[in-house]
């Protein structure tokens, strides 16, 4: 009973505690983004914003990716680690126990448990249980930068790869459009209207657009590759059609924006650092706490094993870091300065945050227009090639030269239309993923994955390794 008084006036004392008193980080952030003014909180429908491109197998490989990621899957298990430490640290007292047993030398036998505590008493376990706490906090909030990032990586390698899809296309009807040219000029050449040399021009251009071509192909296969390993499946057995299908992502551009203070609630790595800054600060009280004196308990009780009175005794004892007080005034110091380091950290973050979402809108603004100069482009080209053949058919003001040059501007121009449709959906993943819009979605529809879950799925990705 007198060891257990004893332990609850511990614990009454090291709830006296000494540190800093936290405030959460603020900054002065403008009320509109400089390109456009400000509107209303994204809407539930905004948050599926891949959905815009409304492309069937984009949103099969977010399913795919959210279930599958091995990055995902190590955020959580992050949490589990977290979860786990904030166990250990929320002990209170921290101490260990001995039990023992022996026989006297009249035949009896005893057991004895000994009993070591330390307790803080300027409340040094209750600050590192709460920082522990807030990098659980900071881990729970690395699942959703990891689906973040992994929407963000996964649509541009998804967009990227229809681009070279594409680009192939269009290499192929170049192909078949200098090869149309290059038997118009040898039938000519028969005729006697093309010299040679207009042939061999032509038969260039053509060994020119074959050259390109398999190193598109390899680039496809590249892409194709990467997106396998973002769902985390082995090269080969991705289970969904990447075959293309005649047109690239191209998003229905709209949506809200929010003001520039929605990103230190919608974005992920900002409210991450935001935690780290609060655990930095609970670092400070530990570091302080420390050098505090501290209650030492020990106990010892011995009891026969057949029977009889018990014997318990209880010293305590306070634990003075005299000496060490320099070292522990420079620990808590470095603490204070990581605190700093933290905050900075944080203040970066955001305006690393507001830098993105203005980069990607300036960015967006202008492969719109782009889109729409391209297209003509190639509409001009078009025309300005079939008008050259003509002319060079009915014995008008046009030479071979003039065809071959258009070839090249055809083929030119529609490559640019494809970049610039790549660009267009590259700004626009950009801007979404920049206001972090997005992941809080991918978690409502698809759930938390259980650890059997990714057991299974890693034992799995070994199998087939091993086939």
């Amino acid at each position: 009973m007198r060891i257990f008084l004893s332990v609850c006036a511990g614990l009454f004392l090291s709830a006296c505690t000494v540190g800093p008193q936290y405030k959460h980080p603020e900054m002065e952030l403008p009320d509109r983004y400089s390109l456009l003014a400000p509107v209303s909180k994204a809407s539930r429908s905004d948050l599926h914003w891949w959905r815009d491109f409304n492309d069937p197998v984009l949103n099969q490989l977010i399913g795919a990716g959210t279930q599958g990621n091995l990055s995902v899957a190590e955020a959580r298990e992050r949490v589990e680690e977290a979860e786990a430490l904030v166990r250990r640290d929320s002990v209170t007292p921290s101490g260990d126990g001995t039990v023992s047993g022996r026989r006297n030398s009249n035949g009896a036998n005893t057991g004895s448990v000994e009993l070591e505590a330390e307790i803080g008493l300027a409340g040094r376990t209750q600050w590192a249980s709460r920082a522990a706490r807030q990098r659980l906090d900071a881990a729970r909030l690395g699942e959703g930068e990891a689906l973040r990032l992994l929407l963000s990586e996964l649509s541009k390698t998804y967009v990227q790869m229809r681009f070279l899809q594409r680009s192939y296309q269009t290499r192929q009807q170049d192909l078949a459009s200098r090869q149309r040219t290059l038997r118009d000029l040898r039938t000519q050449l028969d005729a006697g209207a093309a010299t040679q040399l207009d042939v061999l021009r032509a038969r260039a251009l053509v060994s020119e657009t074959q050259t390109e071509m398999p190193g598109t192909q390899a680039e496809i296969i590249q892409q194709r590759n990467r997106i396998s390993t973002l769902l985390g499946q082995p090269v080969g057995q991705l289970g969904i059609d990447l075959g293309y299908k005649g047109g690239q992502p191209l998003p229905v551009v709209g949506g809200d924006l929010g003001v520039p203070a929605d990103l230190l609630r919608a974005r992920p790595d900002i409210r991450i650092a935001e935690r780290r800054y609060a655990a930095a600060v609970s670092d400070m009280g530990v570091a302080q706490a420390s050098r505090y004196p501290s209650l030492t308990l020990s106990g010892l009780v011995t009891a026969p094993l057949s029977g009889g009175a018990w014997n318990e005794s209880l010293l305590a004892g306070l634990t003075v870091p005299v000496f060490s007080q320099p070292a522990l005034a420079a620990s808590a110091d470095a603490a204070e300065s990581r605190a700093r380091q933290a905050y900075l950290q944080w203040r970066k973050s955001v305006l690393d945050a507001v830098e993105e979402v203005e980069t990607a809108l300036a960015a967006l603004q202008a492969a719109r227009q782009a889109v729409g100069s391209a297209r003509e482009l190639v509409s001009l080209n078009e025309r300005s090639l079939d008008l050259s053949r003509r002319l060079i058919v009915e014995g008008g003001d046009a030479t071979v030269l003039d065809v071959i040059d258009r070839e090249r501007s055809l083929s030119a121009a529609r490559f640019t239309l494809a970049r610039t449709i790549r660009d267009l959906a590259m700004a626009y993943i950009d801007l979404r993923v920049a206001l972090g819009i997005g992941h809080d979605a991918v978690i409502d529809d698809t759930g938390l994955v259980t650890r059997d879950d990714i057991a299974r799925a890693a034992g799995g990705l070994i199998a087939s390794l091993q086939e």
